[in-house]
């Protein structure tokens, strides 16, 4: 079982000479439910749920919850167009992931940023990963994998210029949009 958990979640554009910036996640907090975000699953085995609600967090707001059990995945997202990667990616976020011990699988949860061209082909990304089992996860020229605690509550900030120094794998001229992605995903099993 995968278990994700999102408090919050904003990319801003932060536009040089300028003081106002830019909320480029429409709903980054949840107070419309899943309104602007995108849900996808796989359900080839086990039980999935995507829902808002403010019952994950001791505070009074939405949060998002993404729960994907056994096999494949479940996510939300919400893509945003770009004309420039001086952004700053903020989000808080409780990653769990278990394999209940199981040899040869893995598990994880993840909120990850994703480099996308102007037809929404994956270029690169960057997750904040919590992994479980033989998840082989790694940093590569066009990912980077920052792993985290398990069921506490992680802040984050990313000023996303300055992460693709560290990913020579992608060409920042490519990207014209970037997303924000809570997964829950397992290997499962089988039969």
């Amino acid at each position: 079982m995968k278990i994700v958990f999102l408090l919050v979640a904003a990319l801003v554009a932060a536009v040089p000479g300028r003081a106002a910036a830019q909320e480029l996640i429409r709903n980054g907090r949840f107070e419309d439910s899943l309104d602007y975000w995108t849900v996808e699953y796989n359900n080839a085995q086990g039980s999935w749920e995507v829902s808002a609600g403010p019952d994950y967090h001791p505070d009074p707001d939405n949060e998002l919850y993404v729960m994907k059990s056994y096999q494949y995945y479940a996510r939300a997202r919400q893509a945003a167009s770009v004309s420039s990667t001086e952004l700053l990616f903020a989000g808080s976020a409780r990653l769990a992931a278990m394999t209940g011990g199981t040899s040869g699988y893995y598990a994880y949860a993840t909120l990850a940023l994703e480099y996308q061209d102007a037809g929404g082909v994956l270029l690169g990304r960057t997750m904040f990963i919590h992994k479980a089992g033989s998840c082989t996860l790694a940093t590569t020229p066009t990912q980077h994998v920052v792993e985290v605690d398990s069921g506490v509550w992680n802040d984050f900030e990313l000023l996303v210029d300055a992460e693709l120094d560290g990913l020579p794998g992608i060409n920042r001229n490519d990207i014209a949009r970037v997303a924000v992605v809570l997964e829950s995903y397992g290997t499962g099993r089988t039969g």
